[in-house]
Order: structure tokens, then C-alpha cells, then sequence
């Protein structure tokens, strides 16, 4: 089989899966295992979250300061982390994407970043280019809005790149790379090296964005839809 071939059959066993046939009409199916991605970091949201709260418990300036920094950097791990899930962590980085870009970037997945995130990239911005002290109730602020933002982050549910269907078909994503790979057997189960791929679809080539929408936004609502039995 060519590319266009491996990936429509991909696409076509994955539709079965969520019990989809080729048209995207709901045939019924049993939901199957996944298997968690998980990414680490040396410093996390949580852990500047925990700095900002710990500045916010002496008022001083100093504190006001320290406490508005940690919130925008716990936002902004966030994010980051939320970036790596989706597997876009590496271009962000390589084109340097603004704050807004990145919130439009994780919104078009089906993410919601509310609008009010941008209160604290503001205030902190007028400290920084402005040198304008931060009062107390924008610093209270900043805090819940970090506070609520990453609780709210920790229990989103990002969709997994990585599938291993009955056929043994599967396909992979390398999150460093930005590269899909796709293997006729489970690559987890070779004895010895990793068997070579059928195809490797790197970021930027024929395909790659199709499929990873296939992957990050189709098979979601085919979840979502399958107890309603309703067709996209």
C-alpha cells in the first residue's frame, strides 16, 4: 500500500473503533482501553502556583511582585504543558509563539482558555515595561484566576496520538520530532529494535495535518456522539 493507502485504512479502522463507518455514520461499538501520555517537567504549574501563594501571604511590595511573577509563570507553564499534550510544543518554541497565539492554538483543539487569563499576562506586562506596582486586589486576582486556570487545566482530558487497534495497525507520534509513525504491528511488542514503520509523516508534510486533526479533533466527537448513536 502507498501513504494515501495506510492512511485511509488507519483512519477507517480508528472510525471502527468509536463504531463509525467510512461515511462517519454511527454503526454502534464496544469503547476500548487507552493507554495515558504523560509529560514531566523540573518545575511545574503546581510548583509556582505554590510559590505565588506563599508570596501572597506577607503584604509587602516585594511579595505583590513576586506573587504577580509566579502567577504568570504558572499560567504560562500551563500552557506549555497543555502545548507538549497536543504535541506542538517544539514548533511553539522554534517560532516563538506569543501568549495569545498559544491560547488560539489550544481554543482550536476545543480547549477552553477564558479570555480573563489575559488580565494577568496585562498587569504582569505593565510591570515589566512599565514598572507599575501591581496593587493588592490585581494581585488577589491574578492569584484565583492562576488558581482556577490550572485545576481547571489538571483535569483536561487531552486526546491520545498513540493507537494500537486489534489489526495490530499502529500508529505513533513522536512529541519531540513531530512526527507520526505508522507500524502493520504493536511496536511495543518487538523482541529486539522497533520494527520500520509502513510511513513516517513528519510536521509540514502532505497529510501530517489531516491526520492529526483525524486524531485530535474527529475522534474526540465520535466519542463524545457515540452513546447518542448520532452521525457527524
Amino acid at each position: 500500500m502507498d501513504k494515501t493507502e495506510i492512511i485511509g485504512e488507519l483512519k477507517r479502522k480508528l472510525c471502527e473503533v468509536w463504531g463509525y463507518d467510512e461515511s462517519f455514520k454511527f454503526v454502534g461499538s464496544e469503547k476500548p482501553a487507552r493507554a495515558a501520555v504523560e509529560t514531566k517537567a523540573y518545575l511545574g504549574p503546581r510548583d509556582f502556583l505554590n510559590f505565588a501563594i506563599e508570596d501572597s501571604a506577607v503584604e509587602s511590595e516585594r511579595n505583590r511582585i513576586n506573587c504577580l511573577s509566579n502567577c504568570k509563570r504558572a499560567i504560562d507553564s500551563q500552557v506549555d504543558r497543555l502545548i507538549q499534550a497536543l504535541g506542538f510544543l517544539p514548533l511553539a518554541r522554534k517560532q516563538r509563539w506569543s501568549i495569545p497565539r498559544k491560547f488560539e492554538f489550544i481554543s482550536d483543539i476545543g480547549i477552553v482558555t477564558p479570555r480573563i487569563l489575559h488580565q494577568v499576562t496585562q498587569v504582569r506586562n505593565r510591570l515589566e515595561h512599565e514598572f507599575a506596582l501591581p496593587s493588592k486586589l490585581q494581585v488577589e486576582d491574578s492569584l484565583d484566576i492562576a488558581t482556577l486556570f490550572i485545576s481547571y487545566a489538571e483535569l483536561v482530558r487531552v486526546p491520545t496520538m498513540n493507537w494500537t487497534l486489534s489489526s495490530k495497525l499502529s500508529v505513533r507520534y513522536d512529541y519531540d520530532e513531530m512526527v507520526f509513525r505508522v507500524y502493520d504491528r504493536n511496536p511495543e511488542d518487538a523482541s529486539e529494535a522497533e520494527p520500520s514503520p509502513l510511513l513516517s509523516l513528519a510536521y509540514g508534510e502532505d497529510g501530517f495535518q489531516g491526520l492529526y486533526e483525524f486524531l485530535m479533533k474527529t475522534l474526540p466527537l465520535m466519542e463524545r456522539r457515540r452513546q447518542l448513536g448520532e452521525d457527524l
